[in-house]
């Protein structure tokens, strides 16, 4: 197992990755590169073995002397020629990858190249075949965010060097999620607060595993750890802000989240582009500009209708600004009725407090007030922005109660309860 602390693999092996282990082993060999022993120097596997179900109980029994993840090798794995393939795809395919593409463009190494360059082992081989295994959205993920932050490095013109360990980060930015219970990543299903717990240590996990797995300079694994955090200090799983986050990995955590907008059907990059002015300050502004010049750009005709009917949009718009205003108040109520009383507390109320006002300013400045008016919404109509800045809004919601329930899980089981509340409100379902 890992936990977020150790500083270093655990050698008891992780049940959630040996299943996939397992499961890919039934499909392609899978064997071990060399005599697996357990801690105490009894030999468990003999080098060459091929790993089944016959030998998982062993495995799971034991504390292995080394890694298992060292130990053992898929054939005919995820290898560069794969990746370039899916990237080459990527970008015929995903028309906002190409729009980037051709605003970096220029002398030297092409993006494809810069990412055939990005070498990694037998692990990371294994860990990548296993994503792809899991469904082809994951692996193109990954191909794309590498994709995206090789783009990104080179508009910040980052040298060679440091585009491709930009595009390794990205290519293995996910990897700890491979560590983490499936049911908890199932993209249908909606984690409470508590539940966040068990995935916001995946970027820490992966950066132990590229750490002591690869042979590559440590800027990657660093940038794989700041993946999920925000310049403004609001992101996971250390709250890092500012020039306490690496080039590498600010670029990492952009692409990371413009790369979900590109995938959607209807105006990618300005999806992309209003995601990133909701919150703002989220990303570094040079990264912001990057986007945001590619989408002027290339931004043409009038964007499609939402599909949502008026009346029922304006009912949702006026749920969710009353929502807003009552977070507010019962934020201010936790301070003015003394529920909560250590400095750290009202602290947290205090950046809820700040997070909160942020998201209704954003309400306002996409236009989401107007709407609200119900003869307004009629008259201007409801375009992909207004629906797209809701569902924003609703995401960046959530993602306060998240971090409010992580952050509050320290304090006393009172003042903890005292915030339950507020993270309902947070919370709560659009």
């Amino acid at each position: 197992m890992m936990s977020e602390g150790a500083a270093t693999i655990s050698k008891s092996v992780n049940q959630h990755y040996l299943d996939k282990v397992m499961d890919l082993a039934e499909e392609r060999d899978v064997a071990a590169t060399e005599d697996i022993f357990n801690a105490t120097g009894t030999k468990l596997i003999a080098k060459g073995t091929k790993i089944s179900r016959s030998v998982q109980e062993k495995l799971i029994l034991h504390k292995l002397h080394r890694p298992l993840e060292s130990c053992i090798a898929v054939a005919g794995g995820i290898d560069m020629q794969a990746i370039t393939a899916e990237a080459r795809r990527i970008a015929q395919e995903i028309e906002p990858v190409g729009h980037l593409l051709n605003a970096v463009g220029g002398a030297g190494p092409s993006p494809f190249d810069i990412q055939a360059d990005a070498q990694f082992g037998s692990a990371m081989s294994m860990m990548l075949t296993i994503t792809q295994r899991g469904g082809p959205a994951a692996f193109t993920h990954c191909v794309l965010v590498s994709l995206v932050s090789i783009c990104l490095a080179r508009k910040l013109g980052l040298d060679q060097k440091q585009q491709i360990s930009v595009a390794l980060a990205g290519l293995l930015h996910d990897i700890g999620e491979l560590y983490i219970l499936p049911e908890y990543l199932d993209p249908k299903r909606r984690l409470l607060p508590h539940e966040w717990k068990h995935v916001v240590v995946h970027p820490r996990v992966g950066q132990m595993l590229i750490s002591e797995l690869e042979n590559c300079p440590p800027e990657v694994a660093l940038a794989v750890a700041e993946h999920h955090e925000r310049f403004d200090g609001a992101g996971y799983p250390r709250q890092t802000a500012g020039q306490g986050i690496s080039v590498l990995g600010q670029i990492l955590a952009t692409a990371e989240m413009v790369s979900g907008a590109f995938m959607k059907q209807h105006k990618p990059l300005e999806r992309a582009e209003l995601a990133m002015k909701i919150m703002p300050g989220e990303h570094a502004h040079d990264l912001v500009s990057i986007i945001s010049s590619v989408a002027r750009v290339t931004r043409s005709g009038s964007p499609p209708p939402s599909e949502a009917p008026y009346d029922e949009m304006h009912q949702r718009l006026k749920i969710l600004f009353d929502r807003i205003i009552g977070i507010l108040h019962t934020a201010q109520t936790l301070v003015d009725m003394q529920t909560i009383r250590s400095t750290k507390a009202k602290d947290l109320v205090s950046w809820v407090l700040e997070r909160v006002n942020i998201i209704q300013r954003a309400f306002s400045s996409t236009g989401l007030d107007v709407c609200l008016l119900e003869d307004a919404i009629h008259d201007i109509g409801i375009s992909f922005e207004v629906e797209a800045a809701a569902i924003e809004i609703q995401v960046r919601l959530r993602e306060v109660a998240r971090d409010l329930f992580l952050r509050a899980s320290a304090f006393a089981s009172h003042e903890m309860q005292a915030f339950q509340p507020l993270i309902v409100l947070l919370d709560e379902a659009g």
